[in-house]
This record gives structure tokens, C-alpha cells and sequence, in this order.
């Protein structure tokens, strides 16, 4: 590293915790880890440390710090394999296709004979149709 880079590294003062939580991050994952209850976990932090904190708040600080991240080595990324793209089809191919989509329409069976019951209100002699102007 540059030396110039590397004394303004060396005089530049830690950051601040990112929460106020985070003094206290190994007490509060240990208590999880025991089976303890984000209120009874609040609940001693406020009496014994004196550390105010909404449930909520500590229930996203656990859940964001105790997951283990995996590491960006670990990712490796295989190269994409590109399929040629295909031609038209052949007629023989494009007749073959449409072929077996018909076959597969005709196996139906509504074109079998159900048997009727009650009254069908598609037969003429039951229906009674009047026009509106008809007196």
C-alpha cells in the first residue's frame, strides 16, 4: 500500500456501533441460543444494562446477525450454455405436429351419448318462446 494511504488508514478512529445493540451482540445471540424470549431477553436488558429497546427492534437485530452469510468465494458462477438456436420446421415435421394435436382433440368423449334426464330445455317441442310485440 501506498505509504501516504496507509498513514491515513492508520489515523482514521474506528466507526461508531451501527446500533446500539451491537456491544451487547454475543450476550443477546447466547440468550437466543438458550431459548430465551425476545420480551424476557428486552426485559434484562433494560434491568441489567440499562439498554431501552423495542421487541421488534430486537427481534430484526437477532434475526440479521445470528444467519451465517455465505461467503462470496464460495460462489461460482458456470459458464452459460448456449443451445444453436433451430430451424423451421420441416412440412413432414409441421403435418406430424398437427396430426397428433388432432388426434388428441378427436379422443374425446363428448362426442359419446349421454344418457338424458329431466327435462332438456334444448328439445323445440317443450319450449314455449313468445316475441315481446306478439299479442
Amino acid at each position: 500500500m501506498n505509504p501516504e494511504h496507509q498513514r491515513v488508514y492508520d489515523s482514521t478512529p474506528e466507526d461508531d456501533p451501527r446500533s446500539t445493540l451491537d456491544p451487547y451482540k454475543e450476550l443477546i445471540l447466547r440468550w437466543r441460543r438458550q431459548g430465551r424470549t425476545y420480551r424476557k431477553i428486552k426485559a434484562l436488558l433494560a434491568a441489567e444494562l440499562s439498554v431501552k429497546v423495542s421487541t421488534t427492534r430486537l427481534f430484526y437485530f437477532v434475526q440479521s446477525r445470528s444467519r451465517p452469510r455465505k461467503p462470496q468465494a464460495d460462489l461460482e458462477l458456470e459458464p452459460a450454455t448456449v443451445q444453436p438456436a433451430k430451424g423451421r420446421l420441416s412440412a413432414e415435421e409441421r403435418q406430424a405436429r398437427l396430426d397428433f394435436v388432432r388426434s388428441l382433440n378427436s379422443k374425446t368423449d363428448l362426442n359419446e351419448e349421454q344418457p338424458k334426464s329431466g327435462w332438456d330445455e334444448l328439445e323445440p317441442d317443450n319450449v314455449s318462446y313468445k316475441p315481446k310485440g306478439d299479442k
